[in-house]
């Protein structure tokens, strides 16, 4: 597994504890597509913050949603 995938897969892990289920959707984007693009974002949003414990990653989730709507995403609430 490369750097870039465990990172998404932690900060994704992070992001959905008690969350609304809301998905990025994009016309004519196949899901290998989709992945790859919400993994750049993810990535290109992180934060890193060194503390007495070692490093926290985080996500500026504004940042990340601009990255996302700059792509051709849209933001919206899945059906349960």
């Amino acid at each position: 597994m490369n750097t870039r995938t465990l990172l998404a897969a932690v900060l994704l892990a992070g992001g959905c504890a008690g969350a609304d289920s809301y998905v990025y959707t994009r016309p004519g984007a196949t899901t290998e597509q989709k992945e790859r693009d919400k993994t750049d974002c993810l990535f290109d949003a992180r934060i890193v913050t060194q503390r007495p414990d070692g490093p926290q990653i985080s996500v500026n989730q504004d940042r990340y949603r601009r990255c996302m709507t700059d792509k051709g995403y849209t933001l919206e609430k899945s059906s349960p």
